[in-house]
């Protein structure tokens, strides 16, 4: 990672970097990792829009790839919205991923929007788990525990910011980091709720320990932890 990539990242400990746009990069293996893709889920929903999302998930990660020299792509689960898909959606989901795979490495962690197949049938050989740096790398729909510190997707962590409103975020604690999904089409869920509090607590997280880092498309942007952040949300509904 070159100075200018360092300066936009926020530092997750043990080689783990947060980056703009919600991707994770684990410098020691070279390895730059996106949860919950969705793609194909523009059809999924009826097919009331076009499948933008492909292009465009595409063209990030091949921004992204470029920029930190990775050797190694992770697509962490749920990389299709589902499997049942048309005859064309499937074409372009494949011609998609056939390009990720021409940019480098690429391992796909299979996720429960996989389907029973895990994704074999429709995105080839994915794996359940892989291990970088030290860390368990999995989808987060099965809990596991292990002494290893998790990277997992699966829970779309995001801050609320009222109405409608709200920006993908990523959870990170000494068990454990979530990445913000990656499909535009999810609100996420808010990290102060209870719900959120419970699937981290899974794996020993706890709220006073486990840091909010909110993610835009240029930027990473700390908040302090779950439960600095409840605190300073309940001041600022009480302030005049």
């Amino acid at each position: 990672m070159n100075a200018a990539a360092r300066a936009l990242s926020v530092s997750l400990g043990g080689g783990a970097h947060a980056l703009a746009g919600g991707l994770l990069w684990i410098e020691p293996s070279a390895s730059l990792v996106v949860a919950d893709l969705h793609l194909g889920y523009e059809e999924a929903i009826g097919g009331a829009l076009p499948l933008w999302s492909l292009d465009e998930s595409l063209a990030a990660l091949e921004r992204a790839r470029a920029a930190y020299d990775a050797r190694e792509l992770i697509l962490l689960g749920d990389v299709v919205h589902g499997v049942r898909l048309s005859d064309g959606a499937t074409a372009r989901v494949l011609t998609t991923v056939q390009r990720l795979r021409q940019l480098c490495t690429l391992t796909i962690v299979a996720g429960n929007h996989e389907g029973r197949t895990r994704g074999a049938g429709l995105l080839g050989e994915c794996v359940e788990e892989i291990e970088r740096a030290g860390m368990l790398l999995h989808h987060g729909d099965r809990t596991r525990l292990s002494g290893a510190r998790h990277v997992i997707g699966h829970l779309h962590p995001s801050v609320a910011l009222g109405g409608e409103q709200s920006v993908p975020a990523f959870l990170v604690a000494p068990e454990l980091i979530v990445l913000p999904a990656a499909t535009p089409y999810s609100r996420g869920l808010n990290v102060l709720s209870r719900d959120c509090r419970t699937e981290i607590g899974a794996y020993g997280a706890r709220s006073t320990s486990t840091h909010v880092i909110a993610a835009t498309a240029t930027h990473c942007y700390p908040f302090g932890s779950i439960a600095s952040l409840a605190r300073a949300t309940r001041a600022l509904r009480g302030a005049p």
